[in-house]
């Protein structure tokens, strides 16, 4: 089965948010539906740094990748920060986050990131297995600092 890959669209909303919800579900997590909506027209607007790509089997939305891009320290070039990224439970282990991925780091390429990098669930064993076939796994420990 072919998958494509592609830039979200307004009218990517309704697929988009039920995979959203999925995510939540799997991170056990809960955001207000402002901010779903909000995070959705962020993806879509040219005044934030966000964009949507989502992957397509046989015409369907089985999956979805949310990029920041901001400026990094270290190099003159932006970097890409992979926030989230998420595949219906019926379509994994069939390539679409390797698609989703891999079409990340050719929009890198394309607009001259200097990195892709982002960050899973220490427990998140299959998303590692892929992760670790795709990128350098670092050493770093994240802390989180909630300001709101």
């Amino acid at each position: 089965m072919t998958i494509t890959v592609r830039v979200a669209t307004e009218r990517d909303f309704e697929a988009w948010k039920a995979l959203w919800r999925g995510y939540l579900a799997f991170y056990k997590a809960e955001v207000a539906d402002e901010v779903t909506r909000a995070t959705w027209t962020r993806c879509l607007s040219e005044a934030w740094p966000m964009d949507c790509l989502l992957a397509q089997r046989e015409g369907q939305v089985v999956g979805f990748a949310i990029v920041v891009v901001h400026p990094g320290t270290w190099s003159r070039l932006s970097v890409g920060y992979l926030e989230d990224l998420f595949v219906a439970p019926q379509a994994r282990r069939g390539g679409v986050a390797r698609a989703l991925i891999a079409a990340l780091e050719a929009r890198g390429r394309q607009y001259g990131w200097h990195r892709l990098y982002w960050q899973t669930d220490k427990d998140n064993q299959a998303a590692q297995a892929l992760y670790d076939q795709m990128a350098k796994r670092t050493d770093w420990v994240r802390y989180d600092l909630n300001i709101d």
